[in-house]
């Protein structure tokens, strides 16, 4: 779970209606995910807006989505993201899908 929570913090989107977007250009990752939180969703196709082609997984779920929105993530998170409230045991976990959603980190 912590891995999810990791891949929808720097890819993924929270909308209105409870929606969990995450998409991605590697297929194989949203097939981990969907098998992670245990849904049977389809993985649709959508235009990177380069012209290639990215993947995506869209579910409505309110629990799921309040949870999220408790360990800190919120809509249009890249504009008002801060602390997660990821606890220690489960962090590397969440750093793994941190790194495999976004790919790289910086330090300053």
């Amino acid at each position: 779970m912590a891995y999810t929570v990791g891949l929808i913090a720097t890819d993924g989107c929270l909308s209105k209606g409870h929606l969990i977007d995450l998409t991605s250009k590697d297929r194989e990752q949203l097939e981990n995910y969907i098998k992670c939180l245990g849904i049977n969703n389809k993985i649709g196709k959508k235009d990177s807006g380069q012209g290639k082609t990215a993947f995506r997984v869209q579910f409505r779920n309110v629990f799921f989505y309040n949870f999220l929105v408790s360990l800190g993530l919120s809509p249009a998170k890249s504009k008002t993201i801060g602390v997660l409230k990821i606890p220690n045991k489960y962090f590397f976990d969440f750093l793994r899908g941190s790194f495999d959603g976004d790919g790289c980190s910086y330090s300053y």
